[in-house]
């Protein structure tokens, strides 16, 4: 399916309008001519009666009595230049005349009908004659029945309205290209920009997502660039953490492959119980490390184009279906966890993205706290803002590292935990994602480590 341009769809529209709107215009000034040309001949049409009327009571007897006579109105231009007697001439054929005394034909011209066809009545009146269609105007003597009528053909005011027609024709033609031309040119002018920035994207090279420059562009199209640099940030930030993905992946598989390798060479070798035992249990810690690193970085990758709708949750139910679902990670250290707080507060926040955030900080403080320590899980309004707090009793984190510990596969010189430096840096940018301020402290004991989650917002339950 062929699509139109902007431009032709403008043009195509904006000339309709504009030829329908000369074309109306012209129509209306034609009929307002058609009417003063009306007003005109028939006022015309009472001058002429009232001359003729003049010129045969000058040539009759006095007072109201006419004399029988014949009057030939081409007799009156025999003397007149030739050019002259053809513009009169003209002008007679579509007149005639008569008189009227006591409902007898006293004169007549000689175009006008005979007696047979009975007197007009006083005033304008239009008739037939045959095809032709004639306008009268009637004259009656005030103290005598006599009647003066004067004729005129109205086909002369028809081909003075073609000829008005036709002479408007000409120039409006030229009018409506004139304008047609303008508009066309004023459109490839004001499209230019967009025109010009649609080029610059289209040769740019597939990694190039930089802004496009919307300072030249005009303002009804500023809104159209400024989603497509939106679109080019997400774009670019998906690359951006697809590229880290690879990056980390890559970084992060290489040891455990190795250690892998290795670990199946020597249970491969190991000829006794105890040994191959051993190597094969190496083996199994090896791969599960393996796992819990490919685990970590696909849910790093994922959230970096997760949506994350708002709702009102209640954060103590949040941190108790939380807890249910991570209270098995421990296996063996009989560490002790509690929820304490307030079983009604509430927040603003994505319930999915916020569970696993409260997920990764319960798996990070089960993996540093030690046998027989404890963790603890505490739903409060801190500093009017609404909080849930994880303290647990393992070696904790100097403060000089806190903001360190945040970066992804940063590790604290002499940990003796096995990781991968990716758990802290996951839970950070989850917060980023639900507006959640996290910052970490020392937790009451003076021991461990207390990872607050502030929430952007406090809802009534």
């Amino acid at each position: 399916m062929k699509h139109l341009s902007v431009r032709r769809r403008l043009f195509i529209l904006i000339a309709a309008l504009t030829v329908a709107a000369v074309f109306s215009v012209q129509v209306i000034v034609i009929r307002g001519a058609q009417k003063e040309i009306s007003e005109e001949y028939n006022a015309k049409l009472i001058s002429d009666a009232e001359i003729l009327w003049s010129k045969i009571r000058e040539n009759s007897v006095g007072g109201d009595e006419v004399t029988e006579t014949e009057i030939d109105l081409r007799s009156l231009v025999a003397e007149l230049p030739a050019e002259d007697q053809a513009t009169i001439l003209d002008y007679a054929d579509t007149r005639a005349f008569r008189i009227w005394v006591s409902d007898r034909l006293i004169s007549r011209s000689k175009n006008a009908p005979p007696e047979s066809v009975p007197p007009a009545k006083v005033g304008f009146s239009d008739v037939l004659m045959g095809e032709i269609p004639w306008r009268i105007y009637a004259l009656q003597s005030p103290s005598r029945d006599l009647v003066f009528e004067v004729r005129e053909n109205l086909s002369g005011r028809d081909r003075l309205r073609r000829e008005m027609l036709l002479g408007a024709a000409g120039p409006l033609i030229g009018l409506v290209t004139v304008l047609l031309a303008a508009l066309f040119l004023s459109i490839d002018i004001g499209l230019s920009e967009m025109t010009r920035a649609v080029d610059t994207i289209d040769r740019r090279s597939e990694d190039d997502l930089s802004p496009i420059d919307i300072d030249s562009v005009p303002a009804e199209l500023v809104p159209v660039f400024s989603a497509l640099n939106g679109l080019f940030g997400k774009l670019e930030r998906t690359i951006a953490q697809e590229r880290d993905f690879v990056d980390n992946a890559a970084h992060e598989l290489r040891t455990p492959l190795t250690v892998l390798r290795l670990q199946s060479q020597l249970a491969a070798r190991a000829v006794s119980g105890p040994e191959r035992q051993e190597a094969v249990s190496a083996l199994e810690g090896g791969i599960a490390r393996a796992s819990a690193v490919v685990e970590q970085l696909l849910m790093l990758a994922r959230f970096g184009t997760q949506d994350a709708p708002m709702e009102s949750v209640n954060l103590f139910a949040l941190a108790q279906t939380s807890i249910a679902v991570n209270r098995t990670l421990p296996v063996g250290k009989n560490i002790s966890l509690a929820l304490e707080g307030d079983a009604n507060l509430m927040a603003m926040t994505n319930s999915k993205l916020a569970a696993i955030l409260i997920g990764v900080l319960l798996d990070n403080a089960f993996k540093y706290t030690p046998a027989a320590g404890s963790v603890t899980v505490r739903v409060v309004q801190e500093e009017t803002t609404p909080s849930i707090i994880v303290d647990d009793s393992g070696p904790g984190i100097p403060e000089d590292k806190r903001e360190k510990v945040f970066e992804r596969f940063y590790r604290l010189a002499g940990a003796i935990t096995p990781g991968s430096g990716l758990g802290l840096a996951i839970a950070k940018q989850i917060a980023e994602r639900l507006k959640i301020r996290i910052s970490l402290a020392n937790p009451p004991s003076g021991q461990g480590l207390r990872v607050i989650l502030w929430f952007p917002e406090t809802i009534s339950a």
